[in-house]
């Protein structure tokens, strides 16, 4: 066997699935700027476009939860209220999300949002991908389905198709306010294919 030879990549069914999700991405505008942003992970090459090679890094998203504490100090909740844990701030700006949305509405805000090409009479989007009607910014997205979404977005999807629980509030009693505590961690404590299987139930439809 001739040593120069390289290993055969993986077949196309080992690969990943092409999906476009959440990021985060470093852009480096000059030596001493950099900022961190969230954006979709097909708005990276755009960027790149637009900063340069190398210039709009997808960094850990777990940078963003430097100093991240669950809970507020009691001293300073008003009233010493009783506080939800916090979400992370990596998982409230949807880090890891699936992009779900339309292809070509998304094509069209890229245009929107990044504007023309300095040097080219075509928009930077145009200029990454061609035109929508070549079909590459579509495959570049990918067609999800709910199996393909992370947890927490499929209980977003959840609840704003109609899934409610029980709340407690002020005037709650003990069973009422244990019937609400009980409803949210049955809720939260929901499988990956338990939640597939709720959305399902309460029609929610992803992808093409």
């Amino acid at each position: 066997m001739n040593k120069g030879h390289k290993m055969p990549r993986k077949p196309a069914a080992a690969e990943e699935k092409p999906l476009s999700k959440r990021v985060l991405v470093l852009i480096k505008r000059e030596q001493t700027t950099a900022t961190p942003r969230v954006v979709w992970r097909h708005e990276r090459p755009i960027l790149e476009a637009i900063f340069g090679d190398g210039n709009a890094e997808e960094i850990d998203p777990e940078t963003m939860n430097e100093g991240y504490t669950p809970k507020a100090s009691p001293q300073l909740l008003i009233h010493n209220k009783k506080q939800d844990i916090a979400a992370k701030p990596s998982e409230a700006a949807g880090v890891g999300y699936v992009f779900i949305g339309d292809p070509r509405a998304e094509y069209e805000r890229l245009v929107a949002a990044y504007g023309m090409h300095p040097e080219i009479k075509e928009s930077f989007a145009e200029h990454v991908f061609g035109r929508f009607q070549s079909g590459m910014f579509a495959t570049i997205v990918g067609s999800p389905t709910l199996e393909d979404l992370p947890e927490q977005q499929l209980r977003d999807l959840i609840s704003a198709y109609g899934y409610t629980m029980p709340e407690a509030t002020y005037q709650s009693d003990d069973d009422e306010r244990k019937q609400a505590t009980q409803a949210r961690a049955h809720f939260l404590a929901l499988s990956h294919a338990e939640l597939v299987k709720t959305a399902q139930e309460y029609g929610v439809e992803v992808g093409a």
